[in-house]
């Protein structure tokens, strides 16, 4: 078995300046460029640069009560243009969109490449003769006196209250929206590339009280997964069928209080344990991610998928001899709470992200505490038998925020210059003194796991 580490969570920097009401979620930005958006109390959205931890950029003027929830949609090509998708409490969405300096203007003006290590660059491309192709650069600071602003492109209407979360789907064709009004909207963004219109695909109303958050799990080759979490203490799975029908294909029950926050299991954690449990070499079924959730009765729970039977007389979706095209996918999926991680929070958890770097998740809630676990192999119970998991804590830390509640925290890539190498990880959390901090993780030895009492 590998050393055991503690971590210790140490401050790193507050975002600048500091917002004077309450900061619900900063949510980094998914396509490599060195911006955090947090949503507002003041309903507005402020954009931070991940470099010196100062204010990038304000979209305003777009809500008329707090913005409780912001979401980046992520770039498959390189359009020279950031959009976010904003949720508030005036039970509207907003589609943000702003121009940053084009790839074409960039070359023919100044002609300059991006650097290998130059992490303002959307992506690397490799030209034909292995050189590395020149892409666009973000604008920051004082770079162009002529920056554009965010511009308010859209407002989507259709929930009668506040709108808790927004989230786009990995592809980034679906965008998701859930309310205090217990519904779940999905939208289509159906204009040409530079036009703003969307289509309601489905309003999802099986949840019997506050529908508090939702997110995505990428496709499989049967289409991408919505996840809900609710006050009604359940979480529901949705997808689509070929008709462009949205229907609830699983309900998961466990938790005694309400279920705010969801994450699904990144691939580092998947393929750490893969040769515990190898796939078959004609066994082509999807992999499929497990999710996590935290909830108002102090736990986290991670839960796993469960093989479903076949229907009579069909091929089942799980039937390696069958082409996996010719397999139906189950209509309903069984799902099972498999581990509950040990206990540390005193208060509801608001927040839960697994890291897509290091397997490892990070949680907060209304007791102000930080933590961050780890799982681990722990060994067979039997000659023979399977590989067991347990799952440990690395680190606490105590009142992050001073007195006030956190709202929420994510796993972040460090683009300061205190950086120790590319890559590296910090810690971001959103409190209700306006604060959004960053912290720094350094590794120290440990004798033994970290004991939690009650």
């Amino acid at each position: 078995m590998a050393s055991q580490t503690h971590v210790r969570i140490l401050p790193l920097a507050d975002f600048k300046p500091i917002s004077a009401s309450r900061a619900w979620v900063s949510i980094p930005n998914p396509n490599g460029l060195p911006l955090i958006a947090t949503a507002t109390s003041d309903k507005t959205v402020r954009v931070y640069s991940l470099k010196n931890f100062t204010l990038h950029s304000t979209l305003e003027g777009g809500h008329a009560r707090s913005v409780r929830s912001v979401a980046w949609k992520p770039a498959m090509k390189n359009t020279g243009t950031l959009c976010l998708a904003t949720g508030s409490f005036d039970a509207t969405m907003g589609i943000w969109r702003r121009s940053e300096e084009s790839f074409a203007a960039r070359e023919e003006e100044k002609q300059i490449h991006t650097a290998p290590e130059d992490d303002d660059a959307f992506e690397v491309e490799i030209t034909s003769d292995g050189a590395q192709k020149p892409v666009a650069r973000l604008i920051q600071g004082d770079e162009s006196e002529n920056e554009e602003d965010w511009e308010f492109a859209i407002v989507l209407e259709g929930h009668d209250s506040e709108v808790k979360t927004v989230a786009y789907s990995p592809s980034g064709q679906w965008l998701a929206s859930c309310s205090r009004d217990k519904s779940i909207w999905v939208w289509e963004e159906i204009g040409e590339e530079g036009e703003d219109e969307f289509e309601t695909v489905a309003v999802l109303q099986e949840h019997s009280a506050d529908v508090k958050f939702v997110c995505w799990r990428k496709d499989d080759g049967n289409g991408e997964v919505l996840a809900s979490a609710s006050y009604d203490d359940t979480i529901r799975f949705w997808r689509g069928d070929d008709e462009g029908e949205w229907s609830c294909i699983a309900v998961l029950e466990g938790h005694a209080g309400t279920v705010w926050s969801l994450d699904w299991e990144p691939e580092v954690s998947q393929k750490k344990f893969e040769s515990e449990s190898p796939q078959q070499p004609d066994d082509y079924s999807p992999r499929i991610p497990r999710l996590i959730s935290a909830s108002a009765d102090c736990t986290i729970r991670v839960w796993t998928q469960a093989p479903t039977p076949p229907p009579p007389n069909k091929p089942s979706y799980f039937n390696t001899g069958i082409p996996s095209t010719m397999r139906p996918p189950p209509s309903n999926e069984v799902w099972e709470c498999t581990a509950t991680l040990p206990k540390v929070h005193t208060l509801p958890i608001y927040a839960v992200n697994w890291s897509t770097k290091s397997g490892h998740v990070v949680s907060t809630g209304g007791d102000g505490k930080i933590a961050i676990y780890e799982e681990r192999t722990k060994g067979r119970t039997s000659v023979g038998g399977a590989i067991e998991r347990e799952w440990v804590v690395l680190g606490v830390l105590e009142g992050g925020h001073g007195p006030y509640e956190i709202n929420h925290v994510a796993w972040c890539q460090r683009f300061d210059a205190g950086r120790k190498e590319t890559g590296e990880e910090m810690v971001i959390s959103s409190g209700d003194d306006g604060v959004v901090r960053a912290w720094a993780l350094e590794d120290i030895p440990a004798v033994k796991p970290v004991e939690i009492t009650s």
